[in-house]
């Protein structure tokens, strides 16, 4: 999350089958004793792990859900502003709640899996309130997804400051000042996808504006938003993830 790095971490996409386990069966041959260790038994571990429901991991910094079918979990949560990290293969991951504390559906998309098949990506979300939620995914893959609860545990990004990665991505905290801010925005290829910029509280993650809109083939822009008050703020960017921008951010 800091500042000059690409920050690999919501349009958004999920999960193909890592892999399937059969058994075979002989006729006329005497049943063979249990293999406990070496090769086969590793292979036993890992189709159990494969075929895992999801599961819920609470700390008081966050929540972490994985496994690689769909099903539902409970989830302890605390009203405020989270980080969503996602971390999956395949395609049609989705997580979906509808509850007093704020409806949530996250269904990360147009992403780009990396050498080992992982797609990596991040949103910000919000609850209004704190107590249990029940969380649906839909997943056929391996999955990992991490809220982390804002604000963020590192030091904020003094000014000018410039970003860059691809795809869904939040950049940030960055140190502001109450009063006009510039964000130059560039992407030279949107891949036949949109592309939106916004600004949000760094604590609440809380919307605080449109930074850039591309609907057509590219965007280079700049735009001064005026903020009611100083603070760390983060920057979320929605594009494809074969999409490279950059944002430069001035005072």
């Amino acid at each position: 999350m800091k500042a000059r790095t690409v920050v690999t971490k919501v349009l958004l996409a999920t999960l193909p089958l890592l892999v399937m386990f059969g058994c075979k069966h002989q006729e006329n041959s005497p049943a063979a004793a249990p293999q406990t260790k070496g090769p086969a038994a590793a292979t036993v571990a890992t189709a159990k792990a494969v075929s895992a429901v999801p599961k819920v991991i609470a700390s008081q910094g966050g929540i972490k859900i994985s496994g690689s079918q769909s099903g539902s979990v409970k989830v302890p949560a605390k009203q405020g502003g989270y980080l969503v990290k996602f971390r999956y293969k395949g395609y049609g991951l989705k997580l979906e709640v509808d509850s007093a504390l704020g409806p949530l559906n996250l269904i990360p998309g147009g992403q780009v899996a990396a050498s080992d098949g992982w797609i990596e990506c991040e949103d910000l979300t919000s609850l209004t309130g704190n107590g249990e939620q029940e969380y649906r995914i839909t997943a056929t893959d391996p999955f990992e997804i991490e809220f982390v609860h804002l604000p963020l545990p590192v030091s904020a990004d003094p000014l000018p400051q410039s970003y860059s990665g691809t795809g869904l991505k939040v950049v940030g905290p960055i140190s502001l000042k109450a009063g006009s801010t510039a964000f130059k925005v560039s992407c030279p290829d949107l891949k036949q996808a949109g592309f939106i910029a916004e600004l949000y509280d760094g604590r609440t993650a809380q919307n605080k504006g449109i930074i850039a809109l591309g609907t057509g083939t590219k965007v280079a822009e700049t735009k001064r938003l005026q903020l009611p008050a100083a603070g760390d703020y983060l920057v979320k960017i929605n594009a494809n993830g074969r999409s490279d921008w950059t944002i430069e951010v001035s005072q």
